[in-house]
């Protein structure tokens, strides 16, 4: 079975601190189905996700 390569991602949430609701990193899907966080400085230990409403791709269509 051949390994899929990793070659796009997508932005699919906001990585978020659990109390004070700051925006510090973005979740990346990539064309694996591997999902990647992407900090925008040190990682923070207490975390939640915050799902985007629409893809890249819906919102390209919508245009």
């Amino acid at each position: 079975m051949a390994k899929t390569k990793k070659t796009h991602g997508e932005v699919v949430g906001k990585i978020m601190t659990r109390e004070a609701r700051e925006h510090v990193g973005y979740l990346y899907e990539w064309n694996t189905g591997e999902r990647q966080h992407a900090w925008f400085s040190e990682p923070v230990t207490d975390f939640v996700f915050e799902e985007l409403e629409t893809s890249n791709a819906e919102r390209l269509e919508k245009v």
